[in-house]
């Protein structure tokens, strides 16, 4: 739960900062402080984590470049969202430069997902 309110918070302060929104990887626009923008950075955010953890138990036995890059891929793009998370759950505030900067990073996060679940599926 601590994560989820983390993701809200850092939601809460991209609105504050001035952004006004920002495009999905399906091209929908979502006003920052919007539910609509809570909700798709949680489903972001828990795709994200799922797909993270079926790579690491499906390179924990074998090497693949392939699924190799999309695991780094994903944990490049998808860093600004788990540190703020991680900030949230130790209790620290990311500030508003912060919290708006990640929040422009989850449509990044979102495509990788997308690769990253791709590169299994056919692995």
């Amino acid at each position: 739960m601590r994560v989820l309110r983390a993701l809200q918070t850092f939601v809460a302060l991209a609105g504050l900062a001035g952004c006004a929104a920002v495009t999905t990887a399906d091209g929908q626009r979502l006003g920052l402080a919007s539910a609509d923008f809570r909700a798709y950075v949680e489903r972001v955010f828990r795709e994200q984590n799922g797909v993270a953890s079926d790579l690491g138990f499906a390179l924990e036995n074998r090497t693949d470049e392939a699924l190799a890059a999309a695991e780094d891929e994903l944990l490049d793009a998808c860093a600004g969202v788990n540190e703020l998370a991680t900030l949230r759950r130790d209790d620290r505030r990311p500030g508003l430069k912060r919290g708006s900067a990640a929040a422009h990073t989850v449509p990044r996060c979102e495509q990788a997902t997308r690769a990253a679940r791709a590169a299994l599926e056919r692995h």
